[in-house]
């Protein structure tokens, strides 16, 4: 039988909460604004997409796009009616653009594609599992540097990303410590 567990966990403040009048509605127009802001940003290696306040939206992009597809803010922002904030981050400074950027330049060998687009020399480690250079078995490779998921205090981010092969989906999953901006702070 084992031991009985409270279904919604140690954190009871969720049980507090007030409903939101018609939530689902709500849901769906931020799910179809994210969809939609992905598929304008596209050709960019983007990180994080995130409302900030109501009816405003970060995006979060780095590298400048090969087909540079120049995006009007003005119709965009009357289409999805939200205010859109771009921000233009490091290629490593998010694990979601890391994700992202082995994803678009991945081919069906991970060690080439690790070497067009390299891993940050610390903090990051990244794990790939499937059919990596056409074996009939899927298998897993680990790269980079192993980072302790256990302790707390550790601001730690992680992303998933899958690439599409000719010999099918490879999962990409990195970790990674966030890059300091001022050294000084960190002292």
């Amino acid at each position: 039988m084992g031991q009985k567990n409270n279904a919604n966990g140690f954190r009871k403040t969720g049980l507090d909460l007030q409903p939101v009048a018609n939530y689902k509605a709500l849901f769906q127009k931020r799910y179809q604004t994210e969809q939609y802001l992905k598929g304008a940003y596209r050709n960019y290696t983007l990180g994080n997409i995130s409302e900030t306040e109501q009816k405003t939206w970060v995006v979060e992009f780095s590298k400048e796009p090969k087909k540079t597809p120049v995006i009007n803010k003005e119709k965009l922002e009357s289409l999805c009616n939200v205010k859109v904030v771009e921000k233009v981050i490091h290629e490593h400074e998010n694990a979601t653009v890391i994700a992202n950027g082995l994803k678009k330049e991945f081919s069906v060998n991970l060690k080439k594609t690790l070497q067009k687009n390299a891993l940050p020399e610390k903090n990051c480690h990244l794990v790939s599992k499937g059919r990596h250079n056409g074996a009939e078995m899927a298998n897993q490779e680990e790269y980079g540097i192993r980072l302790p998921l256990q302790t707390i205090k550790a601001p730690i981010e992680y992303a998933y990303s899958t690439a599409l092969t000719k010999y099918g989906l490879i999962s990409l999953k990195v970790t990674a410590r966030p890059r300091n901006k001022n050294k000084n702070e960190a002292k």
